[in-house]
């Protein structure tokens, strides 16, 4: 059985590996020797670069020269350092989310920039460590630490594939990068938030998301989990809803952690905006939110377009949609609302309350008085 124009094969040629496809468009025909015997390691190899040929191919920036193909075969150094990367992403691909395969991309950036042509098993470890001081004069510490850990998964992978030796120089430095503190929330304001609201519901061109910032402003929710909610998630009188799966940017639905999943009772105004929202023939796996021509909304597209527009014009300074949480969860705290109830009903931990909100707890406790009135002036035991 011949294979479908586009599926690459991975076949046997006297004891070496080659591969073979077929471009529909034209009906060219390509074989291509990968330069490695016929083994299960080099296989693997083989297969990641057949799953690169076919998404090339995909999305139409197939190299018909195939020396993007031939760039990534292991010679007596191994591969060059962005090389093994990429091939690492390659394997991550519908691994991870797209949004963490963005991040994957920013770093192969840098390493494509700072190791054009480094091969990884003649990297050093001072080379290792000048790389993170690159790194570190470009990121945050926080961003620093998952980059590194990042190259430590990386040749962890390659090396049980045999792609680089057994010394990874990696290895530990995520853990030497001090996060540095955390900045506090920048919540918005009553004032900001009311006209947020009245800009989104007045704007010409995004009135059409106000039910959907308004609901990001009242409930606190990520952008994922409001984006994967449907009909079915509500109760009949519209006064509680269920968050208990996200979506982001083309990725399925993905379950929230055990635990955090349940029901959230909402405000009257909400609970009245969803009960006008709703369809009279709305099914239970409609979506609440849905982009302007139907299917999952896509966040980033709505913050860079929508989002940025209407703070411009309502004259709000500028903060990304995610403040949305941040804000419900300090007003809620400020409010005088237990933190436990606040982490339960915003699916976070008690930990992260306050660590990062802890300033918006009222209290009027002041230090217990142990020491009564023991400086007063001593009875005179004597009765003297």
């Amino acid at each position: 059985m011949r294979n479908k124009a586009g599926s690459v094969s991975v076949e046997a040629d006297k004891g070496n590996i080659r591969l073979r496809w077929k471009i529909e468009a034209g009906g060219r025909r390509y074989c291509m020797a990968m330069g490695l015997r016929d083994t299960p390691t080099n296989r693997a190899i083989a297969q990641l670069t057949a799953a690169a040929i076919e998404r090339d191919i995909e999305y139409q920036m197939f190299d018909a020269s195939l020396t993007k193909y031939r760039g990534g075969l292991i010679d007596k150094g191994g591969a060059k350092v962005w090389e093994l990367f990429e091939k690492f992403i390659e394997y991550k691909h519908g691994k991870v989310y797209k949004q963490t395969l963005s991040k994957y991309y920013g770093l192969l950036t840098s390493l494509k920039e700072y190791f054009p042509d480094k091969r990884v098993n003649a990297l050093t470890p001072v080379e290792c460590d000048k790389f993170k001081d690159f790194l570190a004069g470009r990121l945050a510490a926080v961003t620093l630490k998952e980059q590194l850990s990042l190259l430590t998964a990386a040749w962890k992978w390659g090396h049980e594939r045999k792609m680089v030796g057994a010394v990874n120089h990696w290895e530990g430095m995520a853990k030497h990068v001090k996060r540095g503190a955390t900045p506090p929330p920048n919540p918005f304001s009553v004032v900001e938030i009311q006209n947020i609201i009245r800009g989104f519901r007045t704007h010409p061109s995004y009135a059409y998301y106000a039910d959907y910032a308004e609901f990001m402003l009242g409930t606190g929710c990520r952008p994922g989990e409001a984006i994967a909610l449907t009909w079915g998630d509500l109760t009949d009188d519209c006064s509680q809803i269920w968050f208990g799966k996200s979506h982001y940017r083309g990725n399925s639905d993905k379950e929230l952690k055990a635990g955090k999943a349940g029901y959230v009772p909402l405000s009257q105004s909400l609970t009245l905006m969803l009960r006008k929202r709703r369809p009279p023939n709305a099914l239970p796996t409609d979506l609440i939110f849905s982009a302007p021509k139907g299917g999952y909304m896509d966040d980033a597209n709505f913050r860079n377009r929508a989002w940025k527009s209407v703070l411009e014009s309502a004259g709000v300074p500028y903060r990304k949609p995610y403040t949305t949480r941040k804000t419900l969860i300090s007003y809620w705290l400020s409010q005088g609302e237990d933190p436990l109830t606040v982490a339960k009903f915003t699916r976070t931990s008690p930990r992260m309350i306050y660590q990062h909100y802890g300033g918006y707890i009222p209290s009027n406790a002041r230090l217990p008085d142990m020491l009564g009135d023991i400086f007063a002036t001593p009875t005179n035991r004597t009765g003297k």
